[in-house]
């Protein structure tokens, strides 16, 4: 009876042992649950300080913070008050004629409650002028807002604005600390930016040829009733005239495509050149009924290709 007892005690600590070695294996097998930052995720931000157009220009950094705490599963991924980080896209100054003026800024990232980066986008924009007052789909400058009110675009402070996660993000929680889960590398994700930029045909100023640059580089003369391409690495690029404050400074994703309008100004002594971001589906309407530019006005070889938007 003792002998049998005995043997079913080590048969049952055998069995146990055995268990534990199966549940630590299954327990390796399957970590702990990933916190899932979705791309698309809304958070909402403040702006900090005025921005106008009286003073701002391509590039300026704009203030943010945090409007509420981002909670995931129970955990806060993004505390209220945090910085944003932001920049001002275009910032035009109110024109001839009593054209009023356009500001554009984005919400560019912020930080998890670990001190991690979060890219952010925007795309939602507002514009108008001194009579009426509309909204659009920026289409174009999808991690931009615009604003275009009065004679001077202007930005308060405390303007509450929903920005939107630009990517997935992926945790796991060690104790009280976020862990970052690396997540694999995509081709699209080192794929080139593609810009246009065209100038429709018109009678008006038709003599004037403005300067195109990207950057510190001038890129061709515009002339009439033309356009050209250009690759670019994804990451902030300033597209502009010669004069700085006309142009605009994005964050262009990978892939992207973005459009730009050469159009100019009748002033009153002569004409200026203005650049504007223009939407997809009215620029490659334009683009088909112009011709690439020609050689000869082209000055950065390196940089201008010969493509047409799909």
């Amino acid at each position: 009876m003792f002998l049998y007892t005995k043997q079913s005690l080590i048969t049952l600590a055998v069995i146990a042992l055995l268990s534990a070695h199966l549940h630590a294996a299954v327990s390796a097998s399957h970590p702990q649950d990933e916190i899932v930052v979705t791309e698309g995720t809304p958070i909402n931000v403040v702006t900090v300080k005025e921005v106008t157009t009286k003073d701002a220009k391509p590039n300026d950094p704009v203030e943010f913070t945090v409007a509420e705490d981002l909670v995931i599963n129970g955990q806060v991924i993004v505390r209220k008050g945090t910085p944003a980080v932001g920049s001002v896209i275009t910032a035009q100054k109110r024109g001839y004629m009593g054209k009023s003026g356009k500001l554009a800024v984005q919400v560019e990232s912020t930080t998890t409650s670990d001190g991690q980066r979060v890219k952010l986008r925007a795309a939602k924009g507002r514009e108008g002028d001194d009579k009426t007052m509309s909204t659009v789909w920026l289409s174009a400058i999808s991690p931009a807002f615009l604003i275009r009110r009065g004679s001077e675009a202007r930005i308060e402070p405390g303007m509450v604005v929903t920005v939107y996660v630009a990517e997935e993000k992926r945790f796991r929680v060690e104790g009280a600390t976020l862990v970052p889960v690396v997540m694999e590398t995509t081709t699209s994700s080192a794929e080139d930016a593609t810009v246009f930029i065209y100038r429709p045909k018109k009678w008006g100023g038709r003599a004037l040829e403005p300067s195109v640059f990207v950057d510190e580089t001038e890129l061709a003369r515009m002339d009439n009733g033309r356009y050209f391409a250009l690759k670019l690495k994804p990451g902030k690029h300033i597209i502009r005239l010669t004069e700085d404050e006309k142009g605009y400074a994005i964050d262009m994703g990978p892939g992207q495509t973005y459009f730009f309008r050469i159009g100019m100004e009748l002033g009153m002594w002569k004409g200026h050149g203005k650049i504007t971001l223009d939407d997809r589906e009215r620029a490659v309407e334009e683009i088909k009924k112009l011709k690439f530019i020609g050689k000869d006005k082209i000055k950065a070889t390196a940089l201008v290709v010969d493509i047409a938007p799909q």
